[in-house]
């Protein structure tokens, strides 16, 4: 388990990397989040600032992967390993951000020293057909009726009665994502045109072309995340390996068509933008540094707009200025929060929380754990043995750390079974039931062997 999320961090790691490293290069008119005209773009001490910062990111970004190889001594322990993880990408991401804080605000005190103001200050330049485009081209909302019903069939597919708590977790979590991308979609319609050039016809192309494309992208999205669910239920009412592969298909275009879809979006539309300006001299640019807090968070009330282009990284970002981004901008970090906080809890009661079996005085069996308990009558028992192996077996709907294995199973010999073992630690107490096997030891081999014989005695 250590592993995977050890290469999960990487990944971020080398995608936040890269995504600060781009900003070493003057990007338009803005270098550091700080809007500059052309001639300032060759000063020398900006080219100072260039090589200081980018032996900043590189010194961090060492310490940032040196700090997280003690995750992989950590897999004995889930909740260590996720609580781990959640630290350290956080610290990461503060780390990785303190280099382009401080250029940003050496290039604003340079600005400001040397009266390199772009434009004019919060220019309004936009003529009526421009005014008029605001959301004309964008993807009608009433399409995110789609999505909602992929994600409510999710709920219609038959699954084991053990499986209904997951189905219920994916087909809410669909649908809570697809009122999320509705309402990411809206604030998109509430963008006001940008103004790139004097020339109206060009400026009423990219605007259409902006809002066509990433309203595609936020719909599309939507119908990804629905479609996970159904996948997630189908998975569900299959066995064995059948339903790993769905599964793993369904994680796996869950989390590559996103990222491959904004790249998508931000490259075409830049290559779109290139075209239509190349030859234009009347390229505008507005001066609104003072809305943009470190050079990353917009916080403007006087613009009404929800969503705004970012200055680093690619995509929009949240306009802090108004009520509605406000409320999603502390939303995310709330929602996030409890994320956390709810997957940090389940680590800690997979690493703490023993499984305990009692039999009450009717001869019924009755085994609880957090999300997976299970009960039978002992009457139903078609055979009971202490082993001292067990056959091959794949999770099918469950946890597997390199401690404990919980949950619904698969085994060759056996076939579906319910297990509540400590690895590595013999005997195993196997009961046959009629359609199902229950798989379940102690970690103290005596209390194994108690709870054997109680069983037994029936």
């Amino acid at each position: 388990m250590a592993i995977v999320f050890f290469c999960i961090a990487i990944f971020i790691l080398v995608i936040l990397f890269f995504t600060y490293m781009s900003t070493l290069k003057p990007k338009d008119n803005l270098w550091f989040g700080v809007s500059l005209p052309a001639f300032a773009l060759k000063d020398e001490r900006l080219r100072e600032l260039q090589n200081s910062t980018e032996k900043r990111y590189k010194k961090y970004g060492l310490l940032s992967f040196l700090a997280l190889i003690p995750i992989l001594f950590l897999s004995s322990y889930l909740s260590f390993t996720l609580i781990f993880f959640y630290v350290w990408t956080c610290a990461m991401m503060l780390l990785l951000r303190i280099p382009f804080v401080k250029a940003h605000h050496a290039a604003a005190a340079l600005k400001r020293e040397n009266e390199w103001f772009v434009g004019e200050k919060r220019m309004v330049r936009m003529d009526t057909k421009l005014s008029l485009l605001k959301k004309k081209m964008s993807l009608s909302i009433y399409w995110y009726i789609i999505p909602a019903l992929i994600s409510a069939l999710s709920f219609m597919i038959p699954v084991p009665a053990d499986s209904i708590e997951i189905l219920r977790v994916a087909g809410g979590t669909a649908l809570g994502l697809t009122v999320f991308f509705f309402v990411i979609a809206i604030s998109f319609n509430r963008m006001k045109p940008k103004v790139y050039t004097d020339n109206t016809e060009i400026n009423i192309q990219l605007n259409q072309a902006n809002r066509r494309y990433w309203s595609l992208l936020w719909f599309g999205m939507a119908i990804i995340n629905s479609c996970i669910a159904v996948i997630t239920a189908y998975a569900l009412s299959l066995n064995g390996a059948a339903s790993t592969i769905v599964w793993g298909l369904g994680i796996f275009f869950f989390s590559v068509i996103p990222v491959i879809g904004i790249f998508y979006v931000h490259n075409k539309l830049k290559q779109l933008e290139a075209m239509l300006l190349k030859g234009e001299h009347e390229v505008l640019y507005t001066d609104d540094d003072e809305y943009w807090i470190h050079g990353t968070t917009y916080n403007n009330p006087n613009d009404r707009s929800v969503m705004v282009p970012k200055r680093l990284g690619i995509g929009t970002t949240i306009n802090i200025g108004t009520k509605t981004g406000k409320s999603i901008y502390y939303g995310l970090f709330v929602f996030v929060a409890l994320l956390l906080i709810g997957t940090g809890w389940m680590g800690v009661q997979t690493d703490f929380s023993t499984p305990t079996l009692t039999t009450d005085s009717n001869g019924r069996v009755s085994i609880e754990y957090p999300m997976y308990n299970y009960s039978f009558a002992m009457k139903d028992v078609q055979e009971l043995t202490l082993v001292d192996s067990l056959p091959r077996g794949r999770r099918t709907n469950g946890v597997a750390t390199d401690t404990v294995a919980i949950g619904n199973f698969k085994f060759d010999e056996f076939g579906k079974s319910k297990v509540y073992l400590v690895k590595n630690s013999p005997p195993y107490i196997v009961i046959k039931l009629p359609d199902i096997y229950v798989l379940y030891n102690n970690k103290d081999a005596t209390e194994t062997e108690r709870l054997y014989a109680d069983l037994k005695g029936w």
